[in-house]
C-alpha cells in the first residue's frame, strides 16, 4: 500500500500508522529497506538504513573530528573550552559516556525506549489522531506522542519528541582576527535562511539543525558566555534516522534588534533580494556564503561553478560569472571562518564555495579517476602568524605567477610590522573600493625555502591549479627544486 495520496479518513490513518511502526523497526534494530530510487550506482537494490546506534556513531565520530581538527585554527587560549562543549557537554552529557556507550538518562536511552515502546504496541496498537496538516501518533499507556507531517508529495517527516535533554555552555570567540563589520555579515546570512532572530518575548538566537556540522559552523558566527543546547527529537527518515538538536544564544538581544523583522515573507524576501543583489555583483557576498550554508542546494550540477538557493519554494541560482565573483570575494574578505568552517567540519558546501572561486579540483569536481592532488585548505599560505589567500594569474599556457593576500581591515593587528620584522615583501594594493596586503611569488618562493609549512601550502596550490591549468606545472618544478628539508609532497 502507497501512502501517496492518501492523507485522509482510515486509509490515511492506516499509512501513517504503519509509517510509524515501520521507521521505528527500522531506527530501533537498523534492519535493512529497499531503496525505490536509482543509486549512485545506476542500479535499485537494497541499502542499509541508518537507526539510532549508526546516527550516535557518527555524531560521536563527527565531535571527535571537531575537537581534533580545531587545534590548528582556534587560538590556544579559546581552545579548552571550545573542547568542553564537544567533548563533554553535549556528547558526554546528552549522548555517551566515559566507556562510549549510551549513558544511563541520557538523550540517546530516552529515545532508544520510546522506539521501543512504538515497536512493542504493534500497528495495531497506535493511535492516529489528525491534526489540520499534521497527524498525531499515541503509543499506548505513554503520555507523549509522534508527530508526522508531508512536505511535499512525495517525503513523509516522523519525530518522536525529547523533552529536558539540554545543557548550559558557552561557545568562545575563535574568530578573533574578524572585523565586526564582517562578523556583521556572516551572521546576516544565517539570520535570513536557518536562525531565528531575538523578538518580542524570546530574547535569544536559536536554530534547530539534524547536521552536526552545522552546530560549530554557526556558533562561530554568534559567540555567547550563555548557550543552551539540547537534543530537541529523533528524526526518522526514509533511509536513515537523525539528531534533531537545539541551540539558543543569550546575549544578542539588543544588538541584532534590528532582525526581529525578519520572519515568514519579509525573512524570504529580503533573502531574495540578497541573492539577486549578489548575481547584479553590488551584494553582500559574505552573507551569501552564510546563506549557501544555511539553505544552499549541492544537488544540482555539482560540476558547474555556479551556486543554487532555495528561497521559500523556489529554486534560484547564480550563473558563473557572479558565482565566481562572489564566492571569491566572500573567501577573502571571511578567510578565518572559510578556514575554520573548512578545517573543523570539512562541510561539502564550503568545498563547493572553494571550487566555484577558484576551480580547485575536489572530490565533487574532479574528473572519472582523477587523483585529488591537494587539500583545498591549502588555498592558504601561512605568512607571520596569519593565513593569507593564494591567488594565481595566468598568462596563456607559458606563464603563471603566485601571490598572497589579506584585505588590511582583516589582518591582524600588528601584522604588518611583524612581516617587515620577519622580512616579507609586504605591498598595499587596491582593488575594487578595498585595500590589500600583498605578498609576491619571489617573497613567499623566499621564505618557503626555509619553512616546510608554507612550501607545503604552496605546492598543493600549485599541483592544484595544474589540473586545469598548464602553466602551473612550471611552478610545480620550479618548487621542487628546493624543497625544504621535513616537507611532505603529497
Amino acid at each position: 500500500m502507497s501512502g501517496r495520496g492518501m492523507t485522509g479518513g482510515e486509509e490515511g490513518e492506516e499509512v501513517v500508522r504503519k509509517l510509524v511502526y515501520g521507521r521505528a523497526a527500522q531506527s530501533l534494530y537498523a534492519t535493512r529497506t529497499e531503496d525505490k530510487r536509482r543509486s549512485r550506482g545506476g542500479k535499485k537494490g537494497r541499502v542499509h538504513y541508518r537507526g539510532l546506534h549508526d546516527a550516535v556513531t557518527e555524531i560521536n565520530w563527527d565531535f571527535t573530528r571537531f575537537v581534533a581538527h580545531a587545534l590548528s585554527v582556534v587560538p590556544d587560549e579559546v581552545y579548552p573550552r571550545f573542547g568542553r562543549l564537544f567533548d563533554y557537554d553535549l556528547r558526554q552529557y546528552l549522548l555517551l559516556g566515559d566507556s562510549e556507550r549510551p549513558r544511563e538518562g541520557s538523550a540517546v536511552v530516552e529515545l532508544k525506549g520510546k522506539l521501543q515502546a512504538i515497536v512493542d504496541a504493534t500497528e495495531d496498537g497506535l493511535k492516529v489522531e489528525r491534526h489540520g496538516k499534521i497527524w498525531r501518533v499515541y503509543p499506548p499507556r505513554e503520555n507523549w506522542h509522534v508527530t508526522v507531517s508531508r512536505p511535499n508529495a512525495h517525503s513523509w517527516t516522523v519525530h518522536v519528541p525529547l523533552e529536558g535533554y539540554w545543557v548550559e555552555s558557552e561557545f568562545p570567540e575563535v574568530l578573533a582576527r574578524t572585523s565586526p563589520d564582517i562578523l556583521r555579515s556572516l551572521q546576516k546570512g544565517w539570520l535570513l535562511t536557518d536562525v531565528m532572530p531575538p523578538r518580542e518575548s524570546y530574547l535569544y538566537v536559536s536554530f534547530s539543525t539534524t547536521q552536526a556540522w552545522q552546530l560549530p559552523a554557526t556558533l562561530a558566527d554568534f559567540p555567547s558566555d550563555d548557550v543552551h543546547l539540547g537534543i530537541r527529537a529523533g528524526v526518522l527518515g526514509s533511509t536513515k534516522m537523525s539528531i534533531m538538536w537545539g541551540v539558543s544564544i543569550y546575549g544578542y538581544a539588543e544588538e541584532l534588534s534590528w532582525a526581529s523583522r525578519l520572519v515568514g515573507e519579509v525573512k524570504r524576501a529580503e533573502y531574495r533580494s540578497l541573492v539577486e543583489e549578489c548575481k547584479a555583483l553590488n551584494g553582500d557576498s559574505v552573507a551569501l556564503i552564510t546563506a549557501f550554508l544555511g539553505d544552499g542546494i549541492l544537488a544540482f550540477f555539482l560540476r558547474l561553478r555556479w551556486l543554487y538557493f532555495r528561497v521559500g519554494n523556489e529554486i534560484v541560482y547564480l550563473p558563473t560569472e557572479s558565482a565566481v565573483f562572489n564566492a571569491r570575494v566572500a573567501v577573502e574578505r571571511a578567510s578565518e571562518y572559510v578556514a575554520f568552517v573548512g578545517k573543523v567540519t570539512r562541510c561539502a558546501k564550503v568545498r563547493h564555495v572553494l571550487f566555484v572561486a577558484y576551480g580547485a579540483p575536489g572530490k565533487r569536481g574532479r574528473k572519472p579517476g582523477q587523483k585529488v592532488a591537494c587539500q583545498w585548505l591549502g588555498l592558504y599560505a601561512p605568512v607571520a602568524g596569519a593565513l593569507l589567500n593564494l591567488v594565481m594569474v595566468t598568462v596563456g599556457d607559458e606563464y603563471a605567477y603566485i601571490y598572497a593576500r589579506i584585505p588590511v581591515d582583516s589582518a591582524p593587528p600588528g601584522w604588518y610590522q611583524r612581516a617587515l620584522e620577519e622580512g616579507w615583501d609586504v605591498r598595499v594594493v587596491r582593488m575594487s573600493d578595498r585595500e590589500y596586503y600583498q605578498i609576491p611569488q619571489d617573497s613567499l618562493f623566499e621564505h618557503a625555502g626555509e619553512n616546510p609549512e608554507l612550501w607545503e601550502a604552496l605546492y598543493r596550490f600549485a599541483v592544484a591549479k595544474a589540473q586545469a591549468k598548464p602553466a602551473a606545472r612550471k611552478l610545480v618544478e620550479e618548487l621542487l627544486r628546493f624543497k625544504p628539508a621535513g616537507a611532505k609532497q603529497e
